[in-house]
C-alpha cells in the first residue's frame, strides 16, 4: 500500500464570480450537479439547504455568499467534501480542472481569512482555501445561532 505523499498532491480548481479557488482534492468526495435542497430553519443565510448524500445529511452552502462575493443566481456544480472533513458541500459556478502539485507554484496568500496560499498554474492563479479555518468559522457561526 502506497501512501499519498506531497508529490501526488492534487487540487480541485473551481470558479466563483470570475475568480478561481482551489481545495485539496483529497478533501473532496464528489463533484455533482446541485440536487433538490431542503431548507435549514434558522441557519445563516449562506446555507442553501441540506440533501441526502449516500444516506448522510449534508449541509450545502453558497460559498460565494459566505466569502462575501456577489451571490450567484445559478450554480453550475456542487463540491461535496469528504465525510472526514465535514458533512458539507459548496455550491460553485464551475469546475475548472484538477491540477497536480508539480503544475503549480504556491506563493503568499492574499489578505483574506480563509486563504492558505495563492496557487499559480497555466490558466492563472487560484486562492487555495484553508478548509480548517473555514469549517471552524462555520461551526462557530452555527453555535452562535443556536444560542439566539
Amino acid at each position: 500500500m502506497t501512501s499519498m505523499n506531497d508529490q501526488n498532491r492534487k487540487f480541485l480548481v473551481f470558479s466563483l464570480q470570475e475568480s478561481l479557488y482551489a481545495i485539496d482534492l483529497s478533501q473532496v468526495a464528489e463533484v455533482a450537479d446541485p440536487p433538490q435542497l431542503w431548507p435549514i430553519p434558522l441557519a445563516p443565510a449562506y446555507y442553501a439547504g441540506v440533501f441526502s448524500f449516500h444516506g448522510d445529511i449534508v449541509a450545502v452552502m453558497g460559498l460565494s455568499h459566505f466569502l462575501g462575493l456577489t451571490e450567484s443566481s445559478q450554480f453550475g456544480k456542487m463540491v461535496v467534501l469528504s465525510q472526514e472533513v465535514a458533512s458539507l458541500a459548496f455550491l460553485v459556478d464551475s469546475i475548472i480542472r484538477i491540477v497536480s502539485e508539480d503544475e503549480v507554484s504556491c506563493s503568499a496568500p492574499p489578505d483574506t481569512v480563509f486563504s492558505a496560499c495563492t496557487l499559480t498554474f497555466f490558466e492563472g492563479t487560484a486562492i487555495h482555501l484553508d478548509l480548517k479555518k473555514l469549517i471552524f468559522t462555520l461551526e462557530t457561526d452555527m453555535q452562535g445561532a443556536d444560542k439566539s
